[in-house]
């Protein structure tokens, strides 16, 4: 066997033990614990890279661990992804690495909020671009014939009940169609963490010039953070 292909073998390898309940470390001593086995042809060594080369290590660095599979703390919220005590757990059951990535982004950007939160809202920025984002929802659904609940749009905590009443009542594909521009996706107008945490994903996987425009206040405090000393590479 050529030295190449010993190569390809082993990474090969590497991949399918990784992909059938194996470890993998990253980061500060992160490790990524797969307890279910992932669908065939999905390759998480490509999502560990993508991370690692697109979100700064100090944006996920002191998560505990990252575990896939399948938990009961996903099915009682019927949810795909969590950020809970300062772990990440991601159903196993997704069909393309796209997937998994966008769940581990969302998710550190949710432990990114929870250690910077102060910095990121102490000044109200974000919040008021949030609500009038939702005020604009409310009058374009308003001219839609819907029939809404203003004080609904004015609470910026998660509302499982508004969360459904979103996704399934008025539709992500009429939303998208009385507002392409107001949000990153629909999904970020149901709480004001999500506002963020979508923003976040599509800042590093999509570049900022979309999240300049959508959601400025937002690309504003990344960058501001972004500017600390423990930021930088060493």
């Amino acid at each position: 066997m050529s030295r190449n292909n010993l190569i390809k073998s082993i990474q090969k390898s590497a991949n399918r033990l990784l992909n059938e309940g194996k470890e993998y470390s990253f980061g500060d001593g992160i490790k990524l614990i797969v307890k279910d086995p992932v669908p065939k042809g999905v390759d998480l060594s490509k999502v560990i890279s993508l991370i690692t080369n697109n979100i700064p290590a100090q944006c996920y660095t002191g998560l505990d661990n990252i575990y896939i599979g399948q938990y009961d703390v996903l099915k009682r919220r019927e949810i795909s992804a969590l950020h809970y005590d300062n772990k990440i757990f991601i159903d196993n059951n997704q069909e393309k690495e796209i997937d998994f990535l966008d769940d581990l982004v969302h998710e550190i950007a949710h432990r990114f909020e929870d250690k910077y939160g102060e910095q990121l809202y102490e000044d109200g920025k974000i919040t008021t671009e949030f609500l009038g984002k939702r005020n604009r929802l409310y009058d374009l659904l308003q001219q839609e014939g819907e029939k809404l609940n203003y004080f609904d749009f004015l609470n910026i905590e998660y509302d499982k009940e508004f969360d459904f009443f979103l996704y399934k009542k008025i539709g992500y594909d009429k939303i998208r169609a009385v507002a392409p521009t107001l949000f990153v996706r629909p999904y970020a107008a149901t709480s004001l963490r999500e506002y963020f945490a979508t923003a976040f994903e599509s800042y590093y996987l999509k570049g900022g010039h979309t999240i300049k425009k959508i959601s400025p206040n937002v690309y504003e405090k990344i960058r501001d953070l972004e500017s600390f000393s423990e930021f930088k590479p060493q």
